[in-house]
């Protein structure tokens, strides 16, 4: 470059034309790196909410599976004891078969059937038939 061309230079505008080029390039990494900041932090948020909200799911879900198995185990021990009221002693057996029943339903149904049948071998039968 001749001196002439170099007088005519504005360094001032130069530098502040380079100042406004670097600026959005500078700004640009700070909104980049506020908006993975945010990001990061919303996911770190959306993991604890999910995961205090599949506690809290679970906890409720496992009390209540924890009421339906006391009912179900209220509903065998009733049964067996108005077997053992009306015809004495239960066999091992049929107590077993009782136990084994997963469905409280069922369980009200035979214990309907203990009040009606004339014998422990009749309701044996019935339990036989109710087990199928």
């Amino acid at each position: 470059m001749r001196e002439e061309e170099i007088e005519g230079i504005n360094f001032c505008s130069l530098f502040t034309k380079k100042r406004e080029l670097a600026m959005p390039t500078i700004a640009e990494r700070w909104i980049q790196q506020g908006m993975e900041k945010g990001l990061q932090q919303g996911i770190q948020q959306g993991i604890q909410q999910g995961i205090q909200q599949g506690i809290q799911q679970g906890i409720k879900q496992g009390i209540q599976e924890g009421i339906q198995q006391g009912l179900l185990l209220e509903a065998q021990e009733m049964l067996l004891e108005a077997l053992e009221e009306r015809f004495g002693i239960v066999p091992r057996s049929i107590a077993k078969k009782i136990k084994e029943i997963d469905s409280r339903e069922v369980v009200k149904g035979l214990f309907k059937i203990a009040m009606r049948v004339n014998s422990l071998e009749e309701f044996e039968e019935k339990l036989k038939i109710a087990l199928r």
